[in-house]
């Protein structure tokens, strides 16, 4: 469905090799991306960046093959905490906000932008961490949240890299075929058996890592990608004690954001030279798509496994949104002692400055309301 153009189209950062979302990728893994879709590469305008992720991709396989070395046996071996906890939700609801508090909680093992950057290495390298200043900003390009090697980050990102491209992430490296990686939200429609597995063995991989990590399965992971909002039904035939958080956030308002989120970050990452229109469906159907999956499964979640969060409440009173969590999931025991970590954390962000995005026009208000009308009548938001 497409729709009247209301978003802006600046085109640059052509010569950047900075923040991209394949930094970690290995040359197995490269050649497989560069197979299936180099022909679609726009070579000349985006040469730097790929020589770079050439170059970063032998030096990936080194820090795989020492992982596969010193840490293959007891990866194979780890056993997963069988009680994942999933923070879900449309990019730009506060995903990123609620996994930085709930990461204060001890009791949780999650990612980090260092293991999810490079996750073929990440443990035979961890002495690199501190350098990724070289390759990566310390805020994050679309809205100022600071950005560390041990910052809570997106376990789909180590995914897509580990899988060779399997993953609704790859829009944001080839935006004029968005359309051929939609299987991969839910894997429900278009996925074959075999990609399925691929991703899976990908994703069970890296959370084997992961755990192994944070010093075996006693810790729960804590895992937050947005597109896991559309995967409620996948996530829990694997994980069947899972819990799930989703926080949701003003449709006007997420589309703001995820307009500027397009305009600061995702040139950063593209090989092609999308248009307005591409980077716009991109935005449109995703919100789409994940809410509407995840309306149609998480109803089959009983109550006790689930509980949603208002972007704004948590805003305002982080400690209260958390505690009617923590009562809501079964975890008020913890909330006690994890509580001066909160507070701590939350008195930190005092002084931020969430972006200020420009009013809405009524076109661009329209074209919301056409492709996300679901989002404010499901989750309670005056159109």
């Amino acid at each position: 469905m497409s729709s009247p153009v209301v978003i802006p189209h600046r085109p640059r950062h052509f010569f950047s090799v900075k923040n991209h979302p394949l930094s970690g990728v290995t040359t197995p893994q490269w050649i497989r991306l560069m197979r299936d879709h180099g022909s679609h590469v726009e070579i000349a305008t985006y040469f730097p960046r790929l020589i770079f992720l050439t170059i970063m991709s032998l030096v990936n396989t080194i820090g795989a093959i020492a992982d596969s070395v010193l840490y293959g046996r007891a990866i194979a071996s780890q056993e997963l905490n069988d009680e994942p906890v999933f923070i879900l939700g449309h990019p730009r609801t506060g995903t990123t906000h609620l996994h930085n508090l709930l990461s204060r909680d001890p009791s949780f093992a999650f990612a980090t932008t260092f293991s999810v950057g490079f996750p073929s290495g990440f443990l035979s390298c961890r002495w690199l961490a501190p350098f990724m200043g070289a390759i990566m900003d310390d805020t994050r390009p679309m809205d100022n949240m600071a950005l560390s090697h041990d910052t809570p980050q997106e376990d789909e990102v180590a995914t897509n890299q580990l899988s060779g491209g399997a993953s609704p992430y790859m829009p944001l490296m080839f935006p004029k075929r968005e359309a051929l990686f939609r299987r991969w939200y839910s894997m429900r429609d278009g996925a074959s058996s075999a990609e399925i597995a691929r991703w899976k063995e990908s994703f069970l991989y890296f959370l084997r890592k992961t755990q192994y990590a944070a010093g075996g399965k006693r810790k729960r992971l804590l895992l937050k990608s947005p597109v896991h909002t559309a995967r409620v039904d996948v996530l829990r035939e694997m994980f069947p004690k899972a819990q799930f958080v989703f926080i949701h956030r003003n449709p006007y308002e997420v589309f703001q954001s995820a307009v500027h989120m397009a305009d600061a970050y995702y040139w950063q990452c593209y090989f092609q030279v999308p248009s307005a229109e591409d980077v716009q469906e991109f935005i449109l159907y995703q919100g789409e798509y994940l809410h509407d999956a995840y309306e149609r499964d998480i109803r089959k979640v009983k109550k006790g496994n689930k509980h949603e969060v208002r972007f704004d409440e948590l805003n305002k009173d982080p400690l209260g949104t958390l505690r009617a969590l923590y009562d809501a999931l079964g975890w008020s025991a913890n909330f006690a002692s994890i509580r001066p970590a909160i507070e701590s954390y939350a008195g930190s962000l005092r002084d931020f400055k969430m972006n200020a995005h420009a009013r809405l026009s009524e076109e661009a208000k329209e074209v919301v309301r056409a492709r996300w009308g679901n989002w404010f009548k499901d989750l309670g938001y005056d159109e």
